[in-house]
């Protein structure tokens, strides 16, 4: 029985420490030559959801068994995990749906480890203590980016901490500046209270740098239901004891404040906080206009599939199709589109994704997780209690906010951070199983077999975990490493060399669309068109782009099979009507079939689409061109004499110009 006893407790500290491991990992770890943060941090989840789902069923096996937190938030989250598995497997891209599907999983994985290994509040402490830690240092580095002092990513010229941009930034401290508040209140020794107070006006300093509009709106809405929260449960008795406190860090948080909302040397920000917000207001901001379209064209998609929609992670793949379909009727909008991964409203993707059925189990989650929470706070006389809970409450209520506006499930760092903290803070509310809810909610699961059937099981699990970790972490990671690489090589149109990290990409990870698509391009590059041709349209299963069309295009038109050509580029037109460099490929196409007609059309369009091209004068010459081949003399002359004073100083096209001139003139003198 002893024996038992501790290796339960060497289980039980393993998984704790995994799990915290998890949280430093996830959120400070970065590869510069990877510079798509959210793969780092796929990788990094992937894995420690396998270790830590192996590492528990071990411990069930090989010790006196384990703990079962059975909390009315269980049945949801069932549910929730019938629907995804259903949602994969009527999704019509399993292969795309598999990758978003283990990340939903692997959250889910968190959650339940968290509930089911956090015993005693020194390990609940344990965890606010590394949030405290990531937030810092993910804030410091913010303002060393924002300040020009980066010797790392330099080169980006943008503010990514750790995490990946200013959004998800601002996200993560936003969670996790709530529970910090909450220990700051509850300190009582001065030294405690001074580091939570500068950690706060870090954290503080770092959202204002950040700039998202997402964020302050959670944060206001966030703030009036904190309100509503400590008015209903009489939480002011608190804020009183610190009023003091509570004074100085109103004098900081205005100071700031004052700092990035003026012009002023310390604000490097080329706009102005109140400048920021006020954008907001602007009916042709870009921004808003762009997120309206996506908005919109999601409903589209859910009216298409409103019960259980298209399949977990397929958003990606239907985005263009349906932005074309809504743009045929609504060309107003065409200045504002572009390519989408995700809707920035987790509530209308996961619509989109999993139905209205999937959706409302979501919200059935949620629904539990608040009946919990404002029973706990109303049955709790002890205000220390009532209070983290209540920081852990205005953190996930903010998430949840913010995830009108953004996509923050699909970023790992944070998808996982709001699953433990709920976690936590069912934990909490549960008494880690010693109040009279949690010892009537812990059941202890054991299996009743022998020692050495128990020790058997364990070799295949070992086995299991490595052969899992290959395949879902470490092989695609490993694929995107040589991706990355294949692409440096690529920009500097070395496509021998890229060709080779691709190649070794694709063999890794056959399903990565980018991948795909980026081994097809090179082979058009390197002009081997039809394997060029076979890779870009196995690619349109895996992933969805103008530019596979466009590629395909090219590739057709150097092939001389002018048909496909014509198709593919009408495609990539038809998912992007702004699409110059389609428009120019299709010119091109019908100026070598010598239907001068149509090549006029489509210069022409160009000319229409984006009348300040920045490369005007191109067009202008082909039109000339185009009109020379129609032997109308006049009409060339026009446009080539448009084209010569637009051309850069030194462009070799200049000479070709004047001898089309001189050409014209010379041929009018002669008649």
């Amino acid at each position: 029985m002893e024996n038992g006893i501790l290796k339960e407790t060497f289980y039980q500290k393993t998984l704790l420490a995994l799990l915290k491991l998890l949280i430093l990992s996830i959120s400070l770890f970065i590869y510069k030559y990877i510079y798509n943060f959210r793969i780092n941090q796929e990788m990094i989840l992937k894995l420690f959801a396998i270790l830590l789902l192996i590492l528990w069923i071990i411990k069930l096996f090989s010790s006196e068994g384990v703990t079962w937190n059975k909390n009315k938030l269980n049945l949801p989250i069932y549910f929730f995990i019938l629907i995804l598995s259903f949602s994969l497997m009527i999704s019509n891209v399993i292969e795309v749906s598999f990758g978003d599907y283990i990340i939903f999983i692997s959250y889910i994985i968190l959650y339940f480890i968290v509930v089911n290994a956090t015993h005693q509040k020194k390990e609940f402490n344990s965890f606010i203590q590394i949030f405290s830690i990531t937030s810092f240092l993910v804030s410091i580095y913010a303002l060393i980016q924002y300040y020009g002092l980066d010797p790392y990513f330099y080169e980006l010229g943008q503010i990514t901490s750790t995490i990946g941009q200013k959004n998800w930034i601002s996200n993560y401290l936003a969670i996790i500046f709530p529970v910090i508040f909450s220990y700051f209140l509850l300190q009582n020794e001065r030294k405690n209270k001074l580091i939570y107070y500068l950690l706060l006006s870090i954290l503080y300093t770092t959202l204002m740098i950040c700039q998202s509009r997402g964020i302050w709106i959670s944060i206001g809405l966030t703030s009036i239901f904190a309100i509503f929260i400590m008015t209903k449960f009489r939480l002011f008795e608190i804020f009183k004891k610190n009023k003091k406190w509570m004074m100085a860090l109103f004098i900081i948080f205005l100071i700031i404040t004052i700092i990035y909302s003026t012009d002023n040397p310390l604000n490097k920000s080329r706009l102005t906080v109140i400048e920021r917000a006020l954008s907001t207001f602007d009916e042709q901001d870009p921004s808003i206009n762009t997120r309206l379209l996506i908005y919109r064209t999601t409903l589209a998609m859910i009216k298409a599939k409103p019960l259980f929609g298209s399949g977990i992670g397929t958003f990606k793949m239907n985005y263009l199709d349906y932005q074309a379909d809504f743009l045929q009727n609504n060309p107003d909008y065409i200045k504002f589109s572009g390519k989408a991964a995700e809707a920035h409203n987790e509530y209308l993707q996961m619509a989109a994704e999993l139905g209205i059925v999937g959706l409302g189990i979501f919200f059935s989650i949620l629904f539990v997780f608040y009946s919990l929470a404002l029973k706990y706070l109303k049955s709790k006389h002890d205000h220390q209690d009532k209070i983290i809970v209540f920081g852990l409450l205005m953190g996930i209520t903010s998430f949840l906010i913010h995830s009108l506006f953004t996509f923050p499930y699909h970023v790992p760092v944070l998808g996982s951070t709001f699953f433990i903290l709920l976690g936590l803070t069912v934990v909490y509310i549960d008494g880690f199983g010693l109040n009279e809810i949690g010892r009537k909610n812990i059941r202890r699961i054991e299996i009743n077999t022998n020692k050495m059937i128990k020790n058997i099981i364990i070799i295949p699990m070992l086995l299991l975990t490595v052969f899992l970790i290959g395949i879902v972490a470490v092989k695609p990671y490993f694929a995107e490493i040589h991706y990355f690489k294949g692409i440096k090589y690529y920009e500097k149109e070395n496509y021998s060399d890229a060709l080779k990290d691709f190649k070794y990409a694709a063999r890794l990870d056959s399903n990565n669309g980018r991948i795909l698509h980026a081994l097809g391009s090179t082979y058009y590059h390197l002009d081997i068109q039809e394997e060029a041709q076979n890779i870009l349209q196995r690619t349109k299963y895996y992933f969805n782009d103008r530019n596979i069309y466009r590629n395909l295009g090219l590739s057709y038109t150097q092939s001389g099979n002018y048909r496909e050509a014509e198709k593919e580029l009408m495609h990539a037109i038809y998912l992007d009507p702004k699409f110059t460099r389609a428009y120019i490929d299709l010119a091109y196409l019908h100026a070598i079939q010598k239907d001068y007609d149509k090549a006029i059309s489509e210069w022409n369009k160009i000319l229409e689409i984006e009348p300040n091209f920045s490369e005007k004068y191109n067009v202008l010459y082909y039109l000339g061109l185009t009109y020379v081949k129609k032997e109308m003399p006049d009409k060339a002359l026009e446009y080539f004499l448009q084209a010569l004073p637009l051309v850069p100083e030194g462009d070799p096209i200049i000479e070709e110009i004047e001898g089309e001139i001189y050409n014209i003139y010379k041929s009018q003198l002669e008649n």
